[in-house]
């Protein structure tokens, strides 16, 4: 084998110039601080926000008992602004306060309210919300149960003691800790596993795009003279890889940092959080990146072999259709296993070599996976790998120097055997 100056092999050469030539971009310098500034405004932005907002609401109360006690209760609230007007104030005078944006929304509280199941009614420009449909449901209810209490001749403490609010708190546990809420685990686990599918998807088609432009201006008939298919195609996925490997480690450290700090985040821009974010451990983080390495070099290979298929760009797009189906598959099943981290359905997900790259990570963070399961998925990916990166190898051994029409599916067997 043909070896530079310096003694390196070949694939190195390669791969150090892909790496290189990524790493030096304006781009990729760009993207990888925007990475921690999205990060960083992903947690503090909606804290802010949600203090900043107000919340201007008008009641419509036809019973005379209920507009009383909401406007006490709601405009004590943080943000809310809520008045009574008149029963006889017509839907269309209020809907144009909406329209001349004067008011948020009104709340209608039907004559019947206290006697049967009459239906209390809210209209807004932000009744798709959660935090209003929660509040006015919660409030809404408590002040129509007092009222029917006292129309029964409950006392005022007993109304008291049987109304007082208990909250459900769910934690999400494995019985090794104490648990941590079980929102902001979802959260964690449908970040990262986002974050890794974007990744792999991202590099895996970059490597794909090179392989094409390098074809069409005849660049890889120079490249195959002074190096051998396999390690044109290994340089790429390795130079590829790296920088990509480089950008995520950047993105994980800053969420670790983030995440571990965000109360004292919060706390310069004067907010505070709602609730507390499991700790993103070292061994999550090697989990992360372990599983976004090889699934990169998983997906890497099958787009190099796309790349030394097609001969244009329009051509590469359409072959890539089904290898994006494939991977988007893990991402419709992300309920599957967050509903059920420790279920069969998640346990054989995340061993497919397919589909373990994006979910195991999350599986992992969710304590489903012990770590001889991680070992054994982690071994089945690795080896699919290499199984993978032969066959496309072979593919590339030709592909890369051939032009026209693009293979068959017997063209390609016949290329793998050869």
């Amino acid at each position: 084998m043909t070896r530079p100056a310096r003694g390196l092999p070949d694939w190195l050469v390669i791969a150090r110039r892909e790496f290189l030539e990524r790493v030096r971009s304006v781009w990729f310098l760009v993207i990888t601080i925007l990475g921690p500034i999205v990060m960083v405004g992903m947690v503090v932005a909606p804290a802010v926000l949600a203090g900043s907002a107000t919340k201007r609401l008008q009641i419509v109360d036809h019973t005379g008992a209920l507009a009383a006690p909401l406007v006490s209760v709601l405009s004590r609230l943080e943000g809310w602004k809520v008045e009574e007007v008149g029963a006889d104030t017509p839907d269309a005078t209020l809907l144009q306060r909406i329209k001349d944006d004067r008011i948020d929304g009104f709340l209608t509280i039907p004559a019947d309210a206290l006697q049967g199941t009459a239906q209390v009614l809210y209209r807004g420009d932000n009744a798709t919300n959660p935090e209003i449909r929660i509040v006015l449901d919660r409030t809404v209810r408590a002040a129509v149960q007092r009222a029917r209490g006292v129309a029964s001749g409950i006392t005022e403490a007993q109304l008291t003691n049987l109304l007082n609010p208990v909250e459900v708190e769910t934690q999400h546990t494995t019985g090794e800790a104490e648990g941590a809420s079980g929102g902001a685990a979802f959260l964690l686990g449908y970040l990262v596993m986002f974050v890794i599918y974007m990744a792999i998807i991202i590099y895996a088609v970059n490597v794909m795009r090179s392989v094409v432009l390098e074809k069409t201006n005849r660049v890889v008939e120079i490249m195959a003279a002074a190096a051998k298919p396999r390690a044109l195609m290994s340089g790429k996925i390795l130079g590829v890889g790296g920088a990509g490997l480089l950008q995520l480690a950047v993105w994980l450290g800053m969420a670790l940092l983030t995440i571990n700090y965000r109360t004292q985040l919060l706390g310069l821009f004067g907010a505070s959080g709602g609730f507390t974010l499991p700790p993103l451990s070292i061994d999550a983080v090697a989990v992360i990146l372990g599983y976004f390495l090889f699934g990169f070099f998983f997906y890497a290979s099958i787009y190099a072999a796309l790349g030394a298929m097609v001969n244009s760009d329009q051509e590469a797009q359409q072959a890539q259709t089904p290898v994006v189906l494939l991977l988007m598959i893990p991402v419709f099943c992300v309920q599957v296993v967050s509903g059920d981290p420790r279920g069969v359905a998640a346990s054989v997900l995340t061993q497919i070599p397919f589909s373990s790259p994006v979910l195991m990570p999350m599986r992992y963070l969710l304590g489903g996976a012990s770590g001889a399961e991680v070992a054994l998925s982690m071994a089945i990916l690795i080896g699919s790998t290499l199984l993978v990166a032969r066959l496309a190898a072979r593919i590339c051994r030709v592909g890369i120097l051939m032009y026209g029409k693009r293979p068959s599916l017997g063209e390609l067997v016949r290329w793998m055997r050869h």
